[in-house]
């Protein structure tokens, strides 16, 4: 076989495999029901973002194609970009692209993803002013090529619209309002369309659902631990609705939900009294607070019981179950398959002996 040959097969082998760009084509889903991408000719592509609004991306050095002259025109791969939350930051770091965010809207003391913070202490990532009152001016004087923000909660919507007022470019990420951990994971590939990293986002989305089938799999057979979640707030007591990606990620860990059969808003969550949450939680095998100690004030289960001395003779209580969200468990949105090895592995010590969850810590006794 001559050496010309050979290259000859490698680029024609090369090339079968790599993934067709169809025109006119959907991008496949298979959980995230909030956003859809059509493939158009010459490299664009019709992205319709989480309020429905439909952007038009064109590779950089090409034309807008006709027929679509009323959508706002993106220009990829973006070099410039604002994130409205952590959680797209957290998405965007699978992609590689962290080092393309010039602002966020989260002060620098509460970010725990390195590349953020180190920017933002060298002055590269600016910080622009919380959503519920971002420097506009600020935002404006960046120009970015898109501020990735979210709506109908914490000032969002009032953001998003004010960015249309001014001109400044933007696109909905609403993975929060998916049902699906997996969903949620999904929006990678909206992101990525931004960038022209399909593959990568692909890729990196395979592999997570790939991970946590494997973790499905570990999961011993026979009668499932009982899972109490909830967070306690100036006597209040917030659990997720039993449709929500949480409750989905308890059950995919192998654990029986408490209120599974609880109705929620359309944010997942639900609001009961702390009478309702002692009788369904009395008799659970573990309790998860989903906040960090940092956040809360609840430091240890005197914290807690100083809080709710009602809980002290429920059973995780009193068998010292109980867990709580490390500090960056709402920045680690791309490890979800990490989050809920976690959990199996908190519901299952002995299948996972000598496990160490990356994003739960057991809550002290003091």
């Amino acid at each position: 076989m001559s050496i010309f040959f050979l290259i000859f097969l490698i680029i024609l082998l090369a090339g079968c495999s790599a993934e067709k760009v169809r025109p006119g084509e959907k991008v496949s889903l298979q959980y995230a029901t909030g956003f859809s991408i059509e493939n158009l000719p010459a490299g664009c592509k019709k992205v319709t973002d989480g309020d429905g609004r439909e952007l038009l991306l064109v590779p950089r050095g090409k034309k807008p194609p006709a027929g679509y002259g009323n959508l706002p025109v993106f220009y990829t791969p973006v070099q410039k970009v604002v994130v409205g939350s952590t959680t797209q930051a957290a998405l965007l770091r699978p992609l590689g692209v962290l080092g393309t965010i010039a602002g966020v809207t989260t002060e620098k003391k509460d970010w725990y993803i390195d590349e953020v913070t180190k920017g933002m202490e060298k002055g590269r990532v600016a910080f622009l002013g919380k959503n519920s009152a971002p420097d506009y001016e600020k935002i404006k004087a960046l120009s970015p090529d898109v501020v990735f923000t979210y709506t109908h909660v914490m000032g969002g919507t009032e953001f998003a619209q004010k960015l249309n007022e001014l001109g400044i470019p933007y696109a909905v990420d609403n993975e929060w309002l998916e049902s699906h951990p997996l969903g949620r994971v999904e929006w990678v590939k909206f992101l990525a369309a931004f960038y022209n990293k399909e593959k990568e986002a692909d890729d990196y989305f395979r592999q997570v659902v790939a991970n946590v089938e494997q973790v499905a799999r570990k999961v011993p057979a026979g009668t499932r631990p009982k899972v109490l979640w909830g967070s306690i707030f100036k006597g209040k007591v917030y659990v997720p609705a039993g449709n929500s990606y949480v409750a989905r990620m308890i059950e995919m860990a192998g654990g029986d939900y408490v209120f599974k059969d609880l109705g929620g808003s359309a944010t997942g969550n639900a609001n009961i009294t702390l009478e309702e949450f002692y009788a369904r939680g009395k008799d659970a095998d573990i309790f998860i607070i989903p906040f960090s100690p940092q956040s809360t004030g609840i430091t240890s289960i005197a914290k807690l019981l100083e809080q709710a001395p009602v809980l002290a003779d429920i059973k995780p209580v009193k068998e010292k179950r109980i867990w709580c969200a490390q500090p960056w468990y709402y920045q680690s949105m791309d490890k979800t398959d990490e989050q809920i090895e976690d959990l199996a592995a908190m519901f299952y010590p002995v299948s996972w002996s000598g496990y160490q969850p990356r994003h739960f810590m057991s809550l002290p006794d003091k």
